[in-house]
């Protein structure tokens, strides 16, 4: 069954590069569902604004990602930030798994 109005959120994997790793980290984050009016908007908005204030808007959570004691790091636009700083393609990365998720492409088997 389909509902007319989509769950206002969606989680999903977004696999992020790790210089000098083989294989990528994964963290699971939860983003803002965006209908057509409001991706437009928000698209339109990028202009000047920093990446981490763009993502801020859309991401509500995550997971998988820790400190460097092991505990979990909850999210925080302080924590995307820091994110975005530590990893040179983290903001491509997520945008991506979004964009993906949002727009249903097909993923590979």
């Amino acid at each position: 069954m389909l509902k007319i109005t989509p769950n206002p959120t969606f989680t999903t994997e977004a696999e992020l590069h790790i210089p000098g790793e083989d294989l990528p980290g994964k963290i699971k984050v939860t983003f803002r569902y965006l209908n057509t009016e409001q991706f437009k908007s928000w698209k339109e908005g990028l202009g000047d604004k920093p990446v981490s204030e763009a993502l801020h808007e859309i991401i509500v959570s995550w997971s998988g990602i820790e400190d460097e004691s092991g505990k979990s790091v909850e999210y925080s636009a302080d924590g995307l930030k820091q994110l975005l700083i530590s990893y040179q393609t983290a903001d491509s990365d997520i945008t991506n798994a979004y964009l993906r998720e949002l727009f249903g492409a097909r993923r590979k088997n």
